[in-house]
């Protein structure tokens, strides 16, 4: 496996002439004192040429798209000019402070929303099957700056997840999946990414931090235990890392997105209080579906 570098910082070369190769950005942000995500989600597609962007920002007023505090998703923008380290469209801002450590993520649109966010690497990203040209991280990251929405002013500054991929993430794919994550210090997290099979999701990808000591996860798995109206409402995760220690976590659904990714991927994304370890943290656990899946 090929580790992370400053060059996964920008825009990787195409790995395959496929239509649907693709490549994010994913930025996570929160307030959990008042129940308050947010998701900051650019998705490029070169072969094609084009990029999409989805902002939203929810709490539990509502969960629907056309209902949460503000959502926006233009799809089809022509691919930008510049890299993903000074990079602008669609309203967003992305810049590099320092490779592998610190971004700036910057939004406007109108007077319905400005964000001004800079994430702080918690630790060096976490690498997950970079290999052959395709890859993923991901960095729990200390988040601050400000949010003004509908004329409301809210300081963030709390911990969160970024993450990035690219390789081909094909529309047509039946897919069914979770990610889920709690950040109680910069010495004590987790998280858990997995693919369902039957009622809990088998754990393929992650780490545990405990008291500053961080290793890769080696198995696990991720269940619902409670659910409402086709969403989340408890999970549970039980794991196990690569120096034998057990991760055994708890978490409620506070408020939650119902988010259309892309056109093959819909995920439940929930603000979510986890209890693990004898800690009591915020984070986010996400329900991922192909849409041929709902209902079934």
């Amino acid at each position: 496996m090929t580790e992370v570098s400053a060059d996964d910082d920008r825009l990787h070369p195409v790995g395959e002439d496929h239509p649907s190769w693709s490549e994010t950005a994913w930025f996570g942000f929160s307030v959990p004192e008042l129940g308050l995500g947010g998701t900051v989600y650019p998705l490029f597609r070169p072969v094609l040429g084009v990029c999409s962007l989805g902002v939203f920002v929810w709490d539990a007023s509502g969960h629907e798209p056309w209902r949460v505090r503000y959502g926006r998703c233009q799809w089809h923008l022509p691919m930008p000019e510049g890299d993903l380290t000074d990079m602008e469209f669609g309203g967003l801002e992305l810049s590099c402070l320092e490779s592998l450590t610190r971004y700036r993520v910057q939004y406007a649109d109108g007077d319905q929303i400005s964000l001004d966010l800079t994430y702080t690497g918690l630790m060096a990203p976490h690498a997950v099957g970079i290999v052959g040209g395709r890859g993923h991280l991901d960095q729990p990251c200390h988040v601050t700056g400000t949010l003004r929405l509908r004329g409301e002013n809210i300081c963030v500054d709390g911990f969160d997840m970024r993450d990035r991929s690219w390789h081909v993430r094909d529309d047509a794919r039946t897919t069914r999946a979770s990610y889920s994550y709690a950040i109680a210090s910069g010495r004590d997290m987790f998280l858990a990414g997995g693919f369902q099979v039957g009622a809990s999701s088998t754990i393929v990808a992650g780490f545990l931090v405990r008291d500053g000591e961080k290793a890769a996860l080696v198995s696990g798995t991720r269940r619902i235990l409670e659910s409402e109206a086709g969403y989340p409402t408890r999970v549970r995760v039980d794991a196990k890392d690569a120096l034998g220690r057990d991760i055994e976590a708890e978490g409620r659904c506070t408020s939650r997105l119902a988010n259309q990714a892309t056109p093959g991927m819909f995920a439940w994304m929930s603000l979510t209080d986890w209890k693990f370890a004898g800690h009591t943290a915020s984070g986010c656990d996400q329900d991922v579906w192909s849409p041929d899946l709902l209902g079934h």
